[in-house]
């Protein structure tokens, strides 16, 4: 693979990944969207489905990474570090312009939400709220994850073990000797 083909290659997969992911909490979180309140579930889905395209589009030119995460851990385990910055620098402006992209696609829904009487009163709400620097409500939630229980040694916990868990799938689920494997994912370590 060449540079230039990893670095296109995740910008595209990153970018989709970022768009389809948040276009369906988007769709399920503004208040004028049809999706509205179609729940966790929804949401699982649309993300795997989006996943599922990142690594099928992006897996012939990069190998869909995809994730700094997986970069950093198929580096460690093959000991190839050259590449590294080329599918950091890939991934990181495939999320900018995946998140860009989405925000396009809900651009009125979004100025909708933000304008509507309720949502204005409820991010005016005082010392009595919880999160008082939390008065972005819901939209934050469609361009970041946040803890409904805000404590940092259990969150920062929580984030390396599903890392760890992401990581550990793909590296252990590549092409064997015999050339059987997860597809896609095989790619990954062969490549």
């Amino acid at each position: 693979m060449s540079s230039s083909d990893i670095f296109i290659g995740e910008t595209i997969g990153t970018a989709l990944l970022t768009l389809l992911g948040g276009g369906v909490c988007a769709a399920v979180t503004l208040k004028s969207s049809k999706a509205r309140n179609a729940g966790w579930l929804a949401i699982t889905f649309g993300w795997g489905f989006a996943v599922l395209i990142a690594a099928y589009v992006s897996a012939p030119l990069s190998g869909a990474h995809l994730n700094p995460a997986v970069t950093v851990g198929i580096a460690v385990k093959t000991g190839e570090w050259g590449d590294v910055p080329v599918y950091l620098a890939g991934q990181l402006l495939g999320a900018m312009l995946g998140a860009v992209l989405m925000w396009v696609t809900y651009y009125g829904q979004f100025l909708a939400h933000l304008s509507d009487p309720e949502h204005i009163r409820d991010a005016k709400l005082g010392p009595e709220d919880p999160h008082p620097h939390d008065t972005a409500g819901p939209v934050l939630g469609i361009f970041s994850t946040g803890p409904e229980i805000r404590n940092v040694v259990q969150n920062l916990a929580t984030e390396i073990i599903g890392t760890a868990v992401l990581v550990l799938a793909i590296l252990t689920q590549g092409l064997q000797d015999d050339g059987k494997g997860l597809g896609v994912i095989g790619v990954l370590i062969t490549s």
